[in-house]
């Protein structure tokens, strides 16, 4: 998988909402606050799930209730689609399942 230009990550962006660029463009994040430690734990679970399908695996940063998920394609040193495409998913993934838990 090839790394996205500056421009390519700007336009994809714009496809996705809430998910931040990092200063250096090689990581994107987006955290949530849901209603219990438990949720959050099943939020990760979930997501593994989901990212093992993918073949792509995000960072996680667990903080009680507070999670941030970082994506970066580590081959590529830097974002590519797969990184957009496990962001599309884990945000349909919260709307179906835990938009009323955060």
């Amino acid at each position: 998988m090839q790394k996205l230009s500056t421009n390519e990550i700007t336009q994809a962006l714009k496809t996705i909402s809430g998910w931040n660029l990092e200063p250096d463009e090689a990581f994107m994040h987006k955290q949530w606050q849901f209603d219990s430690f438990k949720t959050a734990m099943e939020f990760i679970t979930e997501v593994a799930d989901i990212a093992e399908n993918q073949n792509h695996h995000p960072e996680f940063l667990s903080v009680y209730r507070k999670m941030r998920v970082r994506l970066s394609t580590h081959d590529a040193s830097g974002l590519t689609q797969k990184d957009f495409d496990l962001a599309t998913a884990i945000d349909s993934l919260i709307a179906s399942q835990f938009s009323h838990r955060i």
